[in-house]
């Protein structure tokens, strides 16, 4: 079936599939179930077996929407939390959310709370007599599928009108769905780095997916130019994570270093108050404050600024930094009303991203890239020299065998000259930065 409207498109095919069928599809991997895609208000046992008991009395249930993805998967978009009852059953135990220990554990499936068969409580399914499995295995459940052809823009249209229920989803949320692949995997990877959630005040990852909307905000502002930004948030994001969807590998470790340096700098200039907007006194009580909540549009502008440097660029200047941008959130009304007032508009994130990277300049300078290593001329002047190691004072009988090293580490500020070069064993210098 096709519904057409000013050139879109959704084609969908329903038809009603036995509880078997979606169990195989599932264990195939050709059902992309993913219970973990909602931490929020799921379902506990006694409601998931209270959706058994009326599987077994035949008491009509929802219809559950699948989509079709260009691999020809079917993806959970509405009934997820359905599925995940009546195909764990089978399997005898069931994912659920520990409020209590803010996890995901795994639970024996034993039906708990049936107000009708009543005989049934406490039963897992390999309990029941094997008329009633083959009866629950061939029951079957109204599906929905939206077909791959679908007008990508409808498709999601459709995605969030089916989730304005009780628990809607958010966009975050679906673009995990949607857009599957290795792009979101590297963003759920990233997001539960453990410095990243600790600079969002979290020990856990978020049970909405705030941390990892913020890494596509990061790589958004990476990939495009502040100044090439248009609104709104939501359709620039979404456009991000559709272009790189289907990442390369090489381009996916590129952004994955480029995501912790920018982590381990941020960590190292403002600790535990990164992303955390410092409001000055008044007359009343002259004593400032640090707002306890993630504000966004600090979190844009801080991560991408040390994307601009190499870190030893940065380390020399980590107050400095910290200093500034306390200054800004604090003196420059401009700057203030950017991270405070409709954050997304594109006149306040081009003044606070402008802003942030002219202070950067004034401080650090403009970005550079100092070569690391050096050369092999170099260590053959120092190996003719004085062929002994600096760090354990023995001789270095082959050249192969030496590395120069930096006097100032090059990760605080140290210059690759020669003027900042020692000769030392590859061994005693591994060992050194082992310890």
């Amino acid at each position: 079936m096709s519904k057409t409207h000013i050139g879109y498109k959704v084609s969908t095919n329903t038809r009603d599939y036995p509880i078997k069928a979606l169990y195989d599809s599932w264990k195939d991997g050709d059902l992309i179930l993913n219970p973990k895609f909602q931490r929020y208000k799921v379902w506990d046992l006694k409601k998931s077996s209270l959706l058994i008991e009326s599987v077994f009395l035949n008491i009509p249930i929802p219809p559950v929407y699948l989509a079709e993805d260009i691999d020809n998967k079917l993806i959970v978009i509405d009934g997820q939390q359905r599925l995940n009852a009546l195909l764990s059953f089978i399997d005898g135990e069931i994912e659920l959310f520990d409020n209590r220990k803010k996890a995901w554990v795994k639970r024996e499936f034993r039906l708990k709370g049936l107000r009708i068969l009543k005989e049934l409580n406490d039963k897992t399914f390999q309990e029941l007599d094997p008329s009633l499995k083959r009866e629950y295995k061939n029951k079957t459940i109204r599906v929905v599928v939206i077909k791959k052809d679908s007008d990508p823009n409808v498709k999601y249209e459709v995605f969030e009108r089916l989730n304005k229920g009780a628990v809607q989803l958010n966009a975050q949320e679906l673009r995990n769905c949607i857009f599957r692949g290795p792009y979101i995997d590297l963003i759920n990877e990233l997001s539960e780095l453990r410095d990243y959630l600790f600079l969002l005040g979290l020990k856990e990852p978020h049970p909405r997916m705030l941390d990892k909307e913020l890494v596509l905000r990061f790589f958004a502002f990476y990939h495009t130019p502040y100044y090439n930004y248009s609104g709104p948030m939501k359709t620039f994001l979404d456009k991000e994570v559709e272009k790189y969807r289907f990442i390369r590998d090489e381009e996916a470790e590129n952004l994955r270093k480029i995501f912790k340096k920018s982590v381990e700098l941020t960590k190292y200039t403002f600790g535990d108050k990164a992303f955390r907007r410092f409001v000055i006194g008044d007359e009343k009580n002259p004593n400032g404050h640090w707002e306890d909540r993630i504000n966004k549009a600090l979190f844009d502008i801080v991560m991408w600024g040390f994307t601009l440097y190499e870190k030893n660029q940065v380390m020399p200047y980590l107050d400095a930094i910290r200093e500034e941008l306390i200054y800004l959130m604090t003196s420059d009304e401009d700057f203030i009303r950017s991270i405070t007032k409709s954050t997304d508009k594109k006149e306040h994130i081009y003044i606070r991203f402008s802003k942030w990277q002219e202070s950067l300049r004034k401080i650090i300078g403009y970005p550079r890239h100092e070569p690391r290593t050096f050369s092999l001329k170099l260590k053959e002047e120092l190996w003719r020299k004085n062929p002994y190691c600096a760090i354990c004072g023995q001789k270095i009988h082959l050249l192969d065998d030496a590395e120069v090293d930096h006097i100032e580490e090059y990760w605080r500020g140290g210059k690759t000259i020669p003027e900042n070069a020692r000769l030392v064993h590859r061994y005693c210098n591994r060992s050194r930065r082992r310890k």
